[in-house]
């Protein structure tokens, strides 16, 4: 989420920052969608209901990671909702304390909680709204100031669409269709964690053209692991597949490894 920033200094006035905290209407807003998703698994408990968790949960941590007081503002969000969650999860996960699970999911990025033991459903970690690292590779802020780089601060001339929560909402709902949980939660977490941006054109990808391509396909041994997909869109896509994919090279000149790399897994 980011705001106007509201200074003196004439250079910074109208960028955009990483807000300090979550407005009380989005942690509502935020608050009403885990409801109706637990909600959902209290009634059907299937692998579509948990990963619709999953991938919500997943896609606002991406989302709003950037905020100064991000573990803050979530373990707000997580006590509000902590009784339906656990009410929720009793008799419908196993609650355990092997590790491996939860140290492997998305590479390692939630292995700092969940020591004591936390849910897991057929082997999928099931992501608690407050359950976020506190380490540097997720959130660096000292007494209100974010020391890495704001991912929302693109300049004044240079301004490029980030990832809304309209875009994860979308992806989902598009997310029920795909059959392999994993496939569909990496999905979403892809897109939001490079902000859309194709991997190859390195311009933003609108939701809607938005192509989720295995770099080393699935019939050749390939995973649905995150580090496996990339952002593609919709005409990089089926150029690559098509008869002639070497039209990349004239498309995108600069990503010659990239585009090597893509057509030599094919």
């Amino acid at each position: 989420m980011s705001s106007n920033r509201n200074t003196k200094n004439v250079k910074k006035k109208g960028k955009l920052m990483v807000a300090n905290r979550l407005p009380q209407e989005k942690a509502d807003e935020i608050v009403g969608k885990c409801r109706e998703l637990l909600r959902a698994i209290r009634k059907e408990p299937s692998f579509e209901t948990f990963n619709n968790w999953n991938i919500y949960v997943v896609g606002i941590h991406n989302y709003y990671r950037g905020m100064t007081h991000f573990c803050e503002s979530f373990s707000k969000i997580g006590w509000r909702i902590k009784k339906l969650f656990y009410h929720t999860m009793e008799k419908r996960a196993t609650f355990t304390k092997e590790q491996s699970y939860k140290n492997q999911f998305l590479g390692g990025k939630y292995r700092s909680w969940g020591k004591d033991g936390y849910y897991c459903f057929g082997g999928i970690p099931i992501i608690r709204i407050d359950w976020a690292n506190w380490d540097s590779g997720l959130i660096s802020a000292t007494k209100g100031v974010v020391r890495r780089k704001n991912p929302y601060d693109y300049g004044e001339k240079k301004h490029k669409s980030g990832v809304t929560m309209e875009m994860i909402t979308y992806l989902v709902n598009t997310s029920k269709y795909i059959k392999n949980s994993r496939l569909a939660m990496f999905r979403i977490s892809k897109y939001s964690s490079v902000k859309g941006i194709s991997y190859l054109s390195g311009e933003f990808v609108p939701v809607e053209n938005y192509h989720c391509h295995h770099i080393k396909p699935k019939s050749k041994g390939g995973t649905n692991d995150f580090d496996n997909l990339c952002v593609l869109s919709e005409l990089e896509h089926q150029i690559l597949h098509s008869s002639n994919p070497e039209q990349l090279y004239a498309l995108f000149p600069k990503k010659k490894k990239r585009i090597k790399t893509l057509i030599g897994a094919l």
